[in-house]
């Protein structure tokens, strides 16, 4: 019998046997489920069943059980029973467009005891479809013939069944049950969780997936994410789902993803979409000379030695890349006296290297990314850029290099030093993508009370403070909206949000649950007890004012802002009809 780990190896055999007949013959299991969640909106995709069995120590363990009933010959069983379970179970409880993750062995679809039709049968007896129930393929054992499996897995998706492979990157099939048996969804094991923040191995390895699934149409779903650092890591590599103790843990009823977990989602998104947008690497292009590969080295050398300025040489086999000659290695193949008796007749197929391709619509940190990841000695070659198929040209890794620190100097531009949110630039380029479908958007002008009189009593220092703490009171308050809210930084103290409807009220509460509190502009207690400071925001919907250019719109949204004032405190009014301030009293409200 195999071992069954040191807590389950106090039992005997025939007390294992029985307790697990036991749970099989009077269905004493509990179903939990975990949510998964979207990376990009937050929203729960669906939940995994979970079974815990009910039986004495140690196998009250599911792995502990699963391990008795696997040396009772009994796993084919449990499996098949807890399957049924999870879908009695939880099969009412989903929302309508909600998937069902079901655990299901390789054993448990080769031995027939599961069945497509069968199992059609039972989903939909219990308020499902097959269309929403994903058969998570775990691996006890590694599948052995895929030829087999590919037809088992056929006929499931015929009857409507999705499919994913469980623990990617952690059992001694699974990359290769990802590549035979093209799975709906690609659930990476959790040991890739393990400082996924910080560690270059890990991070390649995901990325890497996750790019291969959206070649293939798959999607990735991250398992044990347990903090939010390795949630917002997941998020910058591409991943689609996550879960994790994070995000939820298994409950018994259907739950959402965590608050805290939906906030970093939101958070983690719009730093990505605020990422600067780069030019195309098509546009560095250097055009440089070709050879076809069976091109002599001599008449190779000759092109270097023609021209000193040449750097690379790419190496083409009919119209595909072959790879690339550079200067410095060429004139090391033919130096020294034996160099070019050696190599001179030798095609330039045999003389080159691997060249490292990119296309011509990738963007310059993309390209700079692939180029520094490659080994030492081929970090400095050109990267080769095809425009589809067709070769482009080569670019320099200096000028990819210097692209991107370019591109990150002209957004820092744009962004606001003190509270690094968006600029005037950024704030009007917003605003005009809005102008294209502005129904159901508000636009808010919010600015501190009374602020030149805080600054001249307290001093600058605290009056950056005050402008940083409210600036964060509107992100956090955004990072709960199911919308993207814009907050953008004009200047000094004022800020703009473009907010949707659905989100304004929710908004408005959170501002004001931080505004309450007497010393949110005071964050490390300096300040006498009797200086207050108070907020003022006002709005319109933006489809009301959205024909306006930018110095109307924002004269209209301060005249607004100086009605709000005279209320006095903390205040936030919404103006479903505001006309265009006249030009004398523009001035005014502008002052204000």
């Amino acid at each position: 019998m195999p071992p069954l780990g040191p807590p389950a190896a106090t039992l005997s055999a025939a007390a294992a046997r029985r307790a697990v007949r036991h749970v099989l013959e009077t269905g004493a299991v509990r179903t939990l489920c975990q949510p998964i969640g979207s990376l990009s909106t937050g929203d729960v995709l669906g939940y995994e069943a979970l079974s815990r069995p009910e039986a004495p120590p140690p196998l009250d363990s599911p792995q502990e059980f699963l391990a008795a009933a696997s040396a009772c010959d009994l796993l084919e069983q449990v499996d098949h029973a807890w399957r049924l379970a999870a879908v009695a179970r939880l099969g009412q409880l989903l929302a309508h467009e909600q998937l069902l993750f079901i655990n299901c062995t390789p054993t448990a679809l080769i031995s027939g005891l599961l069945s497509p039709s069968s199992f059609q049968s039972i989903v939909r007896r219990h308020g499902l479809q097959p269309e929403r129930v994903v058969l998570e393929i775990t691996e006890e054992r590694a599948i052995s013939d895929f030829d087999q499996m590919r037809r088992i897995v056929s006929a499931f998706r015929a009857a409507g069944f999705l499919f994913a492979i469980d623990d990617a990157g952690a059992g001694p099939s699974s990359l290769q049950s990802i590549v035979e048996l093209r799975p709906d969804f690609i659930k990476l094991d959790r040991w890739l969780a393990r400082d996924i923040e910080f560690d270059r191995g890990r991070r390649s390895m995901v990325e890497a997936i996750c790019n291969f699934a959206r070649q293939v149409g798959a999607r990735v779903i991250v398992e044990g994410i347990e903090t939010r650092e390795q949630l917002t890591a997941f998020i910058e590599l591409g991943a689609d789902f996550g879960q994790g103790y994070f995000l939820g843990r298994p409950e018994p009823l259907p739950s959402p993803i965590s608050a805290e977990a939906r906030r970093t989602i939101h958070r983690a998104n719009r730093q990505r979409r605020d990422a600067p947008v780069v030019s195309r690497v098509g546009d560095l292009v250097t055009i440089t000379p070709t050879v076809s590969a069976d091109t002599p080295g001599a008449r190779l050398m000759d092109h270097f030695a023609r021209n000193r300025h040449l750097e690379a040489v790419v190496v083409l086999d009919g119209s595909r890349v072959d790879g690339i000659v550079t200067r410095g290695r060429i004139f090391e193949r033919m130096s020294g006296q034996f160099g070019l008796p050696l190599n001179g007749r030798r095609p330039a197929a045999e003389l080159c290297v691997p060249a490292t391709c990119v296309d011509a619509s990738a963007s310059p940190r993309t390209a700079a990314r692939a180029a520094l990841e490659r080994a030492a000695p081929f970090q400095r070659d050109p990267l080769v850029v095809l425009e589809g198929t067709q070769l482009a040209g080569i670019v320099r890794v200096h000028e990819l290099l210097q692209a991107v620190l370019a591109e990150e100097v002209a957004e820092a531009r744009n962004l606001n030093p003190l509270t690094g949110l968006p600029g005037n630039r950024r704030i009007k380029e917003h605003l005009e993508r809005l102008r294209a479908e502005p129904a159901g958007w508000y636009l808010l002008y919010a600015d501190l009370d009374r602020f030149k009189h805080f600054n001249d009593a307290c001093g600058f220092a605290h009056g950056d403070a005050a402008i940083y703490e409210f600036s964060r009171i509107l992100v956090d308050a955004a990072n709960a909206a199911r919308h993207d809210v814009f907050i953008g930084h004009v200047g000094g103290d004022d800020f703009i949000v473009a907010v949707h409807e659905d989100d304004l009220e929710p908004f408005r509460a959170a501002c004001y649950r931080v505004l309450s509190r007497p010393r949110w502009f005071d964050p490390d207690g300096k300040l006498p007890a009797d200086i207050t400071l108070t907020v003022s925001i006002a709005g319109c919907p933006f489809e009301r004012v959205a024909h306006l250019d930018y110095e109307e719109l924002a004269a209209i949204l301060a005249s607004a802002k100086r009605l709000v004032k005279h209320a006095g405190g903390n205040s936030f009014e919404i103006f479903e009809d505001l006309a265009p301030p006249s030009a004398a009293s523009r001035s005014g409200a502008e002052a204000a």
